[in-house]
């Protein structure tokens, strides 16, 4: 089986009801009591004195194909009925409400875009193919489990929540040829942990979750799902508390349909909870998401909001990042777009609704990340479901898996978690640790896509508004406007001093963002000079262009992997032909930026693994497990 991690630090989404996401701290942030099970990709040693470890996230295989075994299973969850597939888990009613659902939402999506479809010979925006959702040939896996002890601040009466994410995959023959994959919709269980006890505390609860560091596989999961572990209580199926969150891209543009913006996804978000009766699900408000189109239909309800958000309670929870809007505002459908994150309106529905300046009145000073209105504007927007999947994502995802072995370099991730993630770990572990040993914890949390300690390649940066004045670049590093849009230029990225390296934007242009996703656009790029071999366009696939290098010409920052040939790769497609063969006869060697846990890519782009096993920074459909097109019908 594969390798999947067990991180002794706290990880998971922390996009609050949205969707689940673990990588190495900062670097100088003591995480006490921290150490890897099981095989860490980071490359850092364990030191030998540590006995014990604060078990936050497990994506080991062979430990979580154990714990299915052991009755934690989607459908024992939802249903209380073993299903090892899609046509199974249909004839129950958990997860029957909850598909009925999603396929509304598809059939939606089809309405609103007549180019959509599920034939890549057929249709020119790709459709997610419906019928997968009650098929035989496919399933959910198991490919997370997280501890989100640090939730506190979200429950009244539990100790954060633990998160089972289930991803969507399957394996069959094509032509003869053996394929499987997953597929870019997960479902992620929600459930609150234990109550604290008379006095507040979470010591207990946390005191669970430490495990013996020799603990693996099957060892692990008897530990954790054992009578002392720390699945008893909250993971069972009739839990009335459990909340389910859907993650599923409906659509996909190719580049050659919008080459000026390197293409085009859309990711329905839902939230479900069990109806009175404990049966079925139905959808539930998003946390912090506002419904932006029945607000602005009511200036009176708009005004309440905007009165919500100015009062000082709340406030300082925004600040800090503990808020939690009422549900009288709230929305139970969001839509995140992809390419160019916070450029584009639709993934800022609290942009869409205010201006930066209704909130100059306020008192921001001495706040701790929202210092100014456009930083306030902005905190909102983070809390949001799509802004949290659309700010340092893995293409809208937080958590997708680690990759099986065998599982080919062409659609393989180098790293199973974001970016995002990876910069958070080490705030979610020192909460644990204050939790475990029963002191009062420091529950705020900085901007996600600004971790702390970050300023590297690709880092969020200040373009000189007060609120973003310390998001500096590190040395080596400046502060580039990127693609901001021309209404806020805010913020920017890092990038080198010397433009033009390997994996450098090489094609830019601003965003004109649109009410309308479908309408968004970017203005005339401007060329940026490549150091070596040349720049990969928009219009094959690349936002913002990337400059390239021949695999016998790299420099340090490179590393070899493959680019589609762009036609001859979607004909191939077209014609019915099993995507590993396309990969293999159409795609040619490219020197790409280098990557890993330590070393992200710059936005909308993913570390995937290349044949050698580094890590290379390509666009995210390019791996087939990401996108809903070119898998077998």
């Amino acid at each position: 089986m594969g390798k999947r991690r067990i991180i002794a630090f706290s990880i998971a989404a922390v996009c609050s009801a949205c969707a689940p996401a673990p990588a190495k701290p900062s670097s100088g942030v003591p995480v006490p009591n921290a150490a890897p099970l099981g095989a860490a990709t980071s490359g850092a040693a364990v030191p030998s004195t540590i006995e014990t470890q604060d078990v936050l996230l497990v994506t080991d295989p062979s430990a979580l194909n154990a714990l299915e075994a052991r009755g934690f299973g989607l459908g024992e969850l939802l249903d209380g009925r073993r299903a090892t597939d899609n046509g199974a888990l249909a004839e129950s009613p958990g997860y029957e409400s909850l598909i009925r659902v999603l396929e509304v939402d598809v059939r939606a999506a089809a309405t609103a875009d007549p180019l959509a479809g599920t034939s890549v010979a057929k249709h020119a925006h790709r459709l997610f193919n419906a019928a997968w959702l009650r098929s035989g040939a496919l399933g959910f896996e198991l490919v997370g489990l997280v501890n989100r002890l640090d939730r506190r601040p979200f429950h009244q009466t539990a100790c954060g929540e633990l998160r089972l994410v289930y991803r969507l995959s399957y394996a069959k023959q094509q032509n003869g040829v053996a394929l499987a994959s997953r597929l870019p919709l997960t479902l992620s269980l929600e459930l609150p942990q234990a109550p604290p006890d008379d006095k507040g505390s979470c010591a207990a609860v946390a005191a669970k979750w430490r495990a013996d560091r020799a603990l693996t596989g099957e060892r692990l999961a008897e530990w954790l799902s054992g009578p002392d572990g720390p699945l008893t209580g909250p993971a069972r199926h009739e839990n009335p508390d459990v909340l389910v969150v859907a993650n599923l891209q409906v659509v996909r543009w190719p580049a050659t349909i919008r080459p000026d913006m390197a293409g085009h996804a859309e990711y329905v978000l839902r939230g479900f909870r069990r109806d009175a009766r404990g049966e079925r699900f139905v959808p539930a408000p998003l946390e912090n998401t506002p419904d932006v189109a029945r607000l602005k239909q009511s200036p009176a309800l708009r005004r309440e909001l905007l009165q919500w958000i100015s009062d000082e309670p709340n406030l300082h929870r925004i600040d800090e990042g503990t808020a939690l809007v009422p549900e009288r505002f709230l929305t139970k459908l969001a839509l995140s777009v992809t390419p160019r994150g916070f450029s584009r309106r639709a993934n800022r529905p609290y942009r869409s609704l205010f201006r930066a300046s209704e909130f100059s009145a306020l008192d921001l000073q001495g706040r701790r990340f929202a210092r100014s209105p456009e930083a306030l504007l902005r905190r909102l927007d983070e809390q949001t479901c799509m802004g949290c999947h659309q700010l340092r994502s893995t293409a809208g995802f937080h958590l997708l898996g680690q990759d099986e072995t065998g599982t080919p370099a062409v659609n393989s991730l180098r790293e199973p978690v974001s970016t995002h993630v990876s910069q958070d770990l080490a705030r979610r572990a020192r909460v644990f640790a204050d939790l475990a040993a029963g002191r009062s914890a420091d529950f705020s949390r900085p901007f996600a896509e600004r971790g702390a300690g970050d300023g590297g390649y690709g880092a969020h940066c200040g373009l000189g508004d007060p609120g973003f004045a310390d998001w500096t670049c590190a040395p080596g590093f400046r502060c580039d406007a990127y693609e901001a849009p021309a209404d806020d230029r805010s913020v920017g990225i890092c990038l080198p001093e010397q433009p033009g390296g390997v994996g450098d934007p090489c094609q830019v242009g601003a965003v004109s963002p649109n009410d309308d996703s479908h309408r968004d656009r970017v203005g005339p790029p401007a060329k940026r000079e490549c150091q070596r071999s040349g720049c990969s366009s928009n219009a094959v696939g690349f936002p913002g262009g990337m400059c390239t290098a021949a695999c016998s010409d790299l420099p340090s920052e490179g590393a070899c992997g493959g680019i589609a040939e762009l036609d001859p790769f979607n004909n191939c497609l077209a014609r019915g032909e099993p995507f590993t063969n396309c990969i293999e006869r159409h795609v040619r060697p490219s020197g790409l930026r280098r990557c890993d846990a330590g070393m992200p890519c710059r936005d909308d782009y993913i570390c995937a693994r290349a044949p050698a096993g580094d890590g290379v920074c390509i666009p995210p459909y390019f791996l087939f497990q990401l996108r809903v097109d070119g898998h077998p019908l």
